[in-house]
């Protein structure tokens, strides 16, 4: 599994996603990792940078922060946006980063530890880079939310099973009895899952769909549908959604996994 983006993709992602979902995310990561001024923090699997840019906010002028991620457009755009911010970007698996041991106070990283081919292996180099006392933070999907199994049903119907199968292993991810095992049996110690939850709101399936699929891997795939098509699919997660919508947006709980461990 892997979250790859190309093209417009990492900008779109930036300008929906972003606001409408992962900056929330982000000061709710943030929040339960404390981070404190002039610590040392590397953010993995930072994408276009949001958390990276709220916690060196957080650590302040005198603190150090490195996003680390592997995919060159989404860093580039993450340069750009945080062109008058002392951050640190690193292209790069999480398996070998060739950081220096026990360099960073706290380790976050925001729906990123599922896609990660090697959790131990990433986990094992996490323990290496924290210094003694240091500490991890990392959230991932609590499964799939009203809207994205709507979206991967359409997505089945009017793609593929295939593109569908893509599409929904971006919310497929351990529960918390299992990242307490990986996270533990990697080394850390006082380890714990917080679930957390906010209500989403997002502009209404006309607006939303083209922009969301826009954003994603499967890009292509919905762009090179027909008309009829896409405007098909679009109608399809509208009427499954139509109990959610509250004015003129799609209104919906969603939440996340964060663990938690310290070296």
């Amino acid at each position: 599994m892997s979250f790859q983006l190309s093209g417009s993709a990492p900008e779109i992602y930036e300008n929906t996603m972003v606001p409408l979902w992962f900056s929330r995310w982000a000061v709710a990561l943030t929040g339960i990792v404390s981070l404190n001024a002039g610590e040392r923090v590397l953010d993995v699997a930072c994408g276009t940078g949001i958390t990276t840019r709220i916690a060196k906010g957080n650590v302040g002028e005198n603190g150090h922060v490195t996003g680390l991620d592997i995919n060159a457009g989404m860093l580039e755009r993450a340069r750009e946006l945080a062109s008058v911010m002392d951050i640190n970007w690193m292209e790069s698996d999480v398996v070998a980063t060739g950081l220096p041991s026990d360099s960073f106070d706290a380790i976050i990283s925001q729906h990123g530890f599922h896609y990660f081919p090697d959790q131990h292996a990433a986990l094992k180099e996490f323990i290496r880079v924290l210094a003694p006392s240091g500490r991890i933070a990392m959230s991932i999907w609590d499964g799939h939310s009203p809207y994205t199994k709507a979206l991967c049903s359409a997505v089945e119907k009017f793609i593929s099973p295939e593109v569908a199968k893509k599409q929904r292993s971006q919310r497929e991810t351990p529960s918390s009895v299992t990242l307490i095992e990986s996270v533990s049996n990697a080394g850390f110690q006082n380890v714990s899952v917080t679930r957390q939850e906010l209500q989403i709101k997002v502009p209404l399936a006309a607006e939303f769909v083209p922009l969301h699929l826009g954003s994603m891997p499967i890009a292509n795939a919905f762009q090179s549908l027909p008309d009829d098509k896409k405007e098909a699919l679009i109608a399809d997660v509208a009427h499954a959604l139509r109990g959610s919508v509250v004015g003129d947006k799609i209104v919906y709980l969603d939440a996340v996994n964060v663990v938690t461990g310290v070296k």
